[in-house]
This record gives structure tokens, C-alpha cells and sequence, in this order.
């Protein structure tokens, strides 16, 4: 499978000769007018190419003596020596600052089960889990994971297959014709049954050009067209009472605190039974509604008639209905109000919002563009909300989900990636310059002295980069672990090069189609690679720490698959090893319907947390908003901030056909074809400010500038200009994209806000060769 980070996992046939990898296409599968990928994009189709990229770590390099991180000179060391110097300043630090000093700074460029990153593979997991090290986790993408994936509800929406089924399609915060080339075929074949296509994006995109409708809206104000039109729905008599009243949380009594009315709360003690997941005892105290049949309150499942509205008391406490709450709540953004803030005609908001609610099954094709800005999490909470009250999710072409190919789990032994009971501090790696400034994470005392970066480029494609650099530059020893020469590896000490994904034997951990996601190793890594499980397990021993890998990895690969109930329907380790494709025994051919919020805590549909929960909690004051629909301007890039005075400009990014992220930032064919960083302006815009078309420009604002090549188009709304996402800072002419971002996020998911950001554009009158 192409396992570049757009998310995809796309199924290859990846021919070998002579021992080289010399072409991929697309995977042959069982169910081919079903399967998820019938097709694969131009970064899968070019992997071979990055098998042999001229920026291959070939061996391990030491920062030359006396030069300053970032200055890129470098000298060849030997691993023994290489791994000796980090052996020897990572005992350092454990010995003389505590287990907490050493930190794991990760993010999501490797999926492996064996050789991923974090708690979720054996190489890493077993070092944290025995050492206690610290974990400082990716900002990036965290308002939508967070929110749909966590703490709100599990809405990992529909499989890709599902989307023709939809009457209308919504692609909001998404691009599927770029971004996400493998789902386009969905929507094509969707198209070509009579469903109605709507694009609400700044940009016009190419999805946009094949819509029915195109909603140009005000980048970070998505959330409150998402409660207008919420609020038309309401107030037109749209809403779908039955899914309300017996799939979500709308009938769902609460308290005058914000929690949760439950069966205890009129005097009913909670009843002790099985688990039907696990099996194991536990206690359930139903929730309560209000039966409109009997006039009193009941348990949610035994209700005829739930009361969606009004006011009530249990045993003497006032309680309301959720929905109640919340409409009283959002009520303030009528589409007048939403149409004002978006810049998007009322008439507009409206259409929206009638097609939604009538012209169903309705499939959302969201990602993550609408979690780019701080106040962005909201959206997904608004998102839950609208699809709560018409009924277009959990059915076949209703979903919340970028139609990415459905969330599939497979059976596996999570047992092998734990060797201890140490905790691990796990904190977003946003917040590094904060604890090198202060040497403590809230109360905690917490000096890093070994910063060990792998499994993604955090200083080319976190937010805030020239704060991150300058984090990075105050830890005494880094190590950077990567198969190309990334930004980030460019500020370490020491660099250690790992293998292709073509060069390992692994088991990625999520899987998108409907088979266990086995990958063979192809080809023997190229040049002194070594895989992060072989660097592990000798960094371990050179550390003491002998017992820590008992196995090969191929026997915990083993131990991974070899569970009875694989075993059983023969997807064993060796039946994976002899078939390659073995397909999930628990699934069909029939595309998926998401209906795994029905396993949160409510049990069913929620767009309200009555303890909301951030990911880093320090002990901050958590809002009351948090708990319900909400909309708030961005922190930076909103209509009356006065900073718009000098920086008139919103600023976003774009995900585009030719990357993701950075990882094949030096790809020739995709280089030969687009050969340099483009920043897209409108054609008015550009035209006030004398650049024409192929000048180079620089953005600018308080936080930094960048250099590069004008792309002038009316593809982009006015006022608002997009600069590409994962280029490298050598592929600019001066700057990166990332230094007009700052680091500001909120509290409540911290998220990197790639797109909160006002800046200016200026002709380049500088040198450009």
C-alpha cells in the first residue's frame, strides 16, 4: 500500500525487478466495482521515485563541531559511533533530569504496527512504556480528531463506496479532486446517477468547477453558516423529530450544572451488567428523557414518546432537554447574522439549508480544512448538530466523513508494544517552546535535555515553525530520524536514516479497505538504512536496557496477528505473508454506513459533552461552550480585527494534486511538473498591488514572510490569498509558508491553526537566483 500521509493506505501492485522497484498501479482487488480504490494518484504512482529520491539519507551524519543547527553541515559518522553519542547523552539525561527529560516529538508520516511512532507500535512503545520517556504529540489536524474521532462522538463517516448513494453531496473543507484524488471517483460516479453537487470553499477548486452550486464563503467562519443553518431548519419545520428523538441526544434531560440527568438522579440505583463489548461487570445508569405519553420522566430506551423542548423536574431537580438548551444557545445566528460574518448572501445560507434538510441522504465530503483555524473545533460540533436534526448520518449516503474510505479496525495482539507500567507524559509538541521556557508542563516540573524527532517533518508543516526552531535550538541534544533530509532533521545533532516504507516488513495500523493491511518488505533498504525497531533495540542494549526486545521483528509480528480468532479465519501472520491480500472476515462487500457513535458514552449521536474534556489539561478553566454547538471568531483572521488595517489579506494553505506534506517535497517527475512554491492571489487583489502574473512576491506580517512565485486567478476569493502546504524551506526563495503562521491555539484540542493568519503581498524586488 502507498503509505504517504494523506491518510489513504491505497492498495498497490508494486512490481520488483532485479531487485528494484520499478512501477506501482493500482491493486487488483476482489470486489472491484465496490472496492475503495480502484484507482491510485500520481504520489502513489511515483513512489518508486522516492524509493530512490536524490534526498535519501544515506548514512549517519553528525552536525560539524562549531556550526550552528540549521546551517546544514554535516559530516558521515559510523553507526557504532552514532549510536554511541546518543546512547551516551540519552543516559545522561535520564541520569541526571529524571525520565521525563528524554521527549518523543512524533507526528503521522508512519503508520507501522512494528516501526510507527508513539505508543502505538512495538519499536516505540516498548521504549515509553518501560522508560517513562515524554510524548509530545502532532498539533496538526487535532480540531477534527479530536472532536469527531474523541472527546464528542466517533464519526469516522461512510466508506468511499457509499458515496452514490447520497442525493446531494456537500464538499466542505475538503478536495477531492487534489487533495484526495482517490475519492474523486466516487463523486464522479455519484454525479453520473443525478446527485447534486454543492462546494462551499474560498478557493474555486476543481470540485467546485463541477458543482451545481458554489458557495465562495470567508475562510473560519464556517461555523456560523453551520448554525444558520441549523436555525432555518428549526424555524421552517424541518427537522427529522423521529432520528432526533431515538438516535441522538436531543431528548436527553440535563441539569442545571450541564450534566447529564440519569435514572440515580431519581432515586433508581444503578444496575451492574455485562459489558456487550468486553464482557466484563459494569454499572449503567440509564439516561433520562421526558415521555410525552405518560407525562414524566423514564429511562431514554423505555420512553414512547421523548419530549425534544421544554422544562422539567426529576425528583425536585430542574432539568431540560439537550436540544432545548442548545437551540436557545445558537439562536443568535440567523442566516441575516451568518450572511454578514461569511459574506455569503442570505438567500444563499438558506438554500443551503433547505437542500440539506429535504434533499437527502446528504454526504458531507469534510477533512480537515475545516480545522484550521483556532476557533475551528467548534465545527465539528455544528457538523453533529445539523446532521442530528435531519437524519443524514449512520444511513447509506448519509455521513460526517470525507467519503476517505470508511475507519477499519482489524483484530490484532496490542500486547507486544507495552514492556512496563511507566507513565508517559503525552503532550501536544505545540507547546515545546512554552516548557523550554519555563521547564514545566502546568505544575510539573519538566526540563527536556534530548529531543528524539521522528515519523514527520514538525518544522516544515506544524504552524509556528520559526517558534518551533527556536524551541528546538534550546534542548542540549537532538536526534532526528527520517528517510529524506527534512527541515527538521536539518536542526539536529545526530541524523539517522531509516528504510522506505517498500524496505520494511509491516502491518500499518489502520486499514481502508476491506483487507488486513499486511506490507511485505520489497526490497532490501537501500544504502546504511536501518529500520526504528533495529535503532531501538541497539540504542537499548548500548543503554543497559537488554531485556527490553526479547523478539525479532518478525516475531512480533507474529504475536501481533497470530491471535485465535485470525488464526481461526486464516489471516494468520504467515497466511498474510503467503497471500498478501487476505481480506477482513468481518466485513462484506456492502459499502460501510459509520455507526460507531452509537458506542460513545450517550450511546447514541452527540453534539454535546456534559464534561468536556481537553487533551492537554493543566488545569486550565474549561468554557461552558465547550459543551454545545458554538461559533466564535477566529483568534487572527477575522473580518474587524483592527490588524487588518495593515494586513488586509487572509491568509490560508492548500493541499495540492503534486504533495503530501513534505514527503516527496524532491520527487523529479512531480518537481518536472511543478517545479516551484506558487502563492494564488486574486486577480483584483494583485492587480491593486501591481504584480502580474509569474512575479515574485512576499507575503508578510508580524510573525515572518516568505518569497515565492504569484499565481494570479479569480479562482480565489477576494481578499484572500493560499500558499501551497509542504514545500521545504530550500524550495523558497526566502522565508517558508509556515513562518506567517503563529502558534497560538486553543486550549481546548490544541490544533494547529495553519490558517489563522493575516499578511500583505508585495512585489519581490530582491535577487531571485
Amino acid at each position: 500500500m502507498c503509505r504517504g500521509n494523506c491518510g489513504s493506505r491505497c492498495p498497490m501492485k508494486v512490481e520488483v525487478r532485479e531487485g528494484k522497484v520499478v512501477r506501482t498501479s493500482a491493486a487488483v482487488l476482489e470486489e472491484q466495482d465496490n472496492a475503495d480504490q480502484r484507482r491510485i494518484c500520481v504520489k502513489g504512482l511515483t513512489q518508486p521515485q522516492r524509493v530512490y529520491d536524490p534526498d535519501r539519507i544515506k548514512y549517519p551524519m553528525r552536525r560539524v563541531e562549531g556550526t550552528e543547527r540549521g546551517e546544514g553541515q554535516w559530516e558521515r559518522v559510523s553507526w557504532d559511533d552514532a549510536m554511541d553519542e546518543v546512547a551516551l547523552k540519552m543516559k545522561e539525561a535520564f541520569d541526571n533530569y529524571g525520565p521525563t527529560s528524554v521527549a518523543l516529538w512524533n507526528s503521522f508520516a508512519c503508520t507501522g504496527l512494528v516501526n510507527g511512532s508513539g505508543k502505538g507500535s512495538v519499536s516505540y512503545g516498548r521504549f515509553l512504556s518501560r522508560t517513562g520517556a515524554t510524548i509530545l504529540g502532532p498539533g496538526a489536524d487535532y480540531a477534527q480528531m479530536y472532536l469527531f474521532y474523541g472527546a464528542l462522538t466517533l464519526i469516522f463517516g461512510n466508506s468511499g463506496p457509499d458515496v452514490p448513494n447520497a442525493r446531494t453531496i456537500f464538499v466542505w473543507g475538503a478536495s477531492p479532486t487534489d487533495a484526495y484524488v482517490q475519492d474523486w471517483q466516487f463523486v464522479c460516479r455519484a454525479r453520473e446517477g443525478g446527485t447534486k453537487l454543492i462546494t462551499i470553499d474560498p478557493q474555486f477548486t476543481a470540485a467546485a468547477a463541477k458543482s451545481d452550486l458554489y458557495v465562495p464563503i470567508r475562510p473560519g467562519t464556517d461555523g456560523a453558516m453551520m448554525l444558520a443553518m441549523a436555525n432555518y431548519i428549526i424555524d421552517n419545520g424541518l427537522m427529522n423529530e423521529a432520528h432526533m428523538k431515538t438516535v441522538t441526544v436531543s431528548p436527553y434531560l440535563i441539569k442545571e450544572d450541564g450534566q447529564y440527568a440519569h435514572l440515580s438522579d431519581a432515586g433508581v440505583a444503578p444496575v451492574e451488567m455485562a459489558n456487550p463489548l468486553t464482557g466484563e461487570p459494569m454499572l449503567v445508569d440509564p439516561f433520562l428523557v421526558w415521555d410525552n405519553a405518560t407525562g414524566t420522566y423514564a429511562a431514554a430506551d423505555a420512553a414512547a414518546d421523548p419530549a425534544l423542548e421544554g422544562s422539567y423536574e426529576v425528583n425536585g431537580i430542574p432539568v431540560r432537554t439537550v436540544f432545548d438548551f442548545t437551540k436557545e444557545k445558537i439562536k443568535e445566528y440567523t442566516p441575516a447574522v451568518a450572511a454578514e460574518i461569511c459574506d455569503v448572501p442570505q438567500e444563499t445560507i438558506e438554500e443551503l439549508a433547505r437542500v440539506y434538510a429535504t434533499e437527502g441522504p446528504v454526504y458531507i465530503h469534510t477533512n480537515q480544512g475545516l480545522g484550521h483555524h483556532v476557533n475551528s473545533h467548534h465545527n465539528y460540533k455544528n457538523l453533529v448538530l445539523l446532521a442530528s436534526m435531519t437524519g443524514n448520518i449512520g444511513v447509506p449516503g448519509g455521513s460526517l466523513g470525507h467519503a476517505s474510505l470508511g475507519f477499519r479496525s482489524f483484530p490484532y495482539n496490542p500486547a507486544p508494544m507495552v514492556a512496563g507500567d511507566a507513565q508517559n507524559l503525552d503532550i501536544c509538541g505545540m507547546y515545546l517552546p512554552d516548557i523550554m521556557e519555563t521547564k514545566k508542563w502546568g505544575d510539573q516540573p519538566l526540563d527536556i535535555q534530548f529531543l528524539w524527532m521522528a515519523n514527520g517533518n514538525m518544522l516544515c508543516n506544524e504552524s509556528g515553525r520559526l517558534e518551533l526552531i527556536e524551541a528546538v535550538k534550546k534542548v542540549p541534544f537532538v536526534v532526528c530520524v527520517d528517510c529524506t533530509m527534512t527541515d527538521s532533521a536539518n536542526y539536529a545533532d545526530i541524523i539517522l536514516p531509516v528504510p522506505h516504507a517498500f524496505e520494511v516488513e509491516d502491518i500499518a495500523s489502520l486499514p481502508f479497505v476491506p483487507y488486513f493491511p499486511y506490507q511485505p518488505r520489497l526490497v532490501e533498504p537501500l544504502y546504511e538504512c536501518r529500520t526504528d525497531f533495529a535503532i531501538l533495540v541497539d540504542l537499548a542494549n548500548r543503554m543497559g536496557i537488554t531485556d527490553l526486545y526479547d523478539k525479532t521483528e518478525e516475531e512480533y509480528l507474529h504475536e501481533l496477528l497470530d491471535t485465535e480468532a485470525n488464526v481461526a479465519n486464516g489471516a494468520s501472520y504467515n497466511d498474510l505473508k503467503e497471500k498478501m491480500l487476505v481480506r477482513l472476515y468481518d466485513t462484506s462487500a456492502v459499502p460501510d454506513v459509520d455507526t460507531t457513535f452509537m458506542f460513545t458514552a450517550p450511546g447514541r449521536l452527540s453534539y454535546y459533552m456534559d464534561n468536556p474534556m481537553p487533551r492537554n489539561y493543566v488545569g486550565q478553566e474549561i468554557a461552558e461552550f465547550e459543551r454545545y454547538p458554538y461559533y466564535t471568531h477566529a483568534n487572527e483572521a477575522y473580518w474587524e480585527n483592527p490588524m487588518r488595517d495593515k494586513y488586509p489579506l487572509f491568509g490560508l494553505g492548500q493541499h495540492e494534486k503534486y504533495h503530501v506534506h513534505s514527503q516527496i517535497a524532491f520527487t523529479p517527475w512531480l518537481r518536472e511538473i511543478e517545479p516551484e512554491p506558487m502563492l494564488k492571489i486574486n486577480s483584483k487583489d494583485a492587480e491593486a498591488r501591481g504584480i502580474s502574473q509569474g512575479d515574485y512576491v512576499r507575503a508578510y506580517n508580524d510573525h515572518g514572510s516568505v518569497v515565492l512565485r504569484a499565481k494570479v486567478t479569480p479562482g480565489i476569493k477576494e481578499g484572500v490569498v493560499s500558499i501551497p502546504h509542504g514545500w521545504r524551506a530550500d524550495q523558497f526563495k526566502e522565508g517558508h509558508a509556515q513562518d506567517l503562521t503563529n502558534r497560538f491555539m486553543n486550549d481546548f484540542c490544541s490544533n494547529s491553526a495553519f490558517y489563522d493568519f493575516l499578511c500583505e503581498v508585495e512585489r519581490y524586488e530582491g535577487s531571485v537566483e
